[in-house]
């Protein structure tokens, strides 16, 4: 288990224009994740079990956002269980990446480049 236990039991306290921060702060914890720009608060929860074959089954994931006005006061509450979750549509594309890939010889080769710049710096300080 990850996140707030009850998550859907205890976003039923909070009241829109009403509760304010150290109401949530009292009901859900500490905070998981702040976005400090849309003044928005993040909590999640996370249940599984491992079937027998080792594999993860979740069976409770839910994911709410809680939205505050300049003063601290609750304004909305989002709610997002596993079911919306499984309706999100992804991109099939992969992106791909630009840099270049961290492979065992470029480490070799840029290992060995500062080597040789220091026993180079050394060698001109004598």
């Amino acid at each position: 288990m990850h996140g707030v236990s009850n998550l859907k039991g205890k976003i039923l306290l909070i009241k829109t224009n009403k509760s304010n921060k150290n109401d949530i702060i009292r009901i859900l914890g500490p905070v998981p994740v702040i976005d400090k720009n849309e003044n928005r608060w993040a909590y999640f929860e996370v249940r599984g079990t491992k079937t027998k074959y080792g594999k993860n089954n979740i069976y409770v994931n839910d994911y709410t956002e809680i939205y505050f006005d300049k003063y601290g006061v609750v304004q909305k509450i989002e709610l997002y269980t596993l079911d919306d979750m499984k309706k999100i549509k992804f991109a099939k594309q992969k992106t791909r990446s630009m840099g270049v890939k961290d492979t065992f010889t470029k480490n070799l080769l840029n290992s060995t480049r500062k080597r040789m710049e220091n026993a180079r710096k050394k060698f001109e300080k004598k």
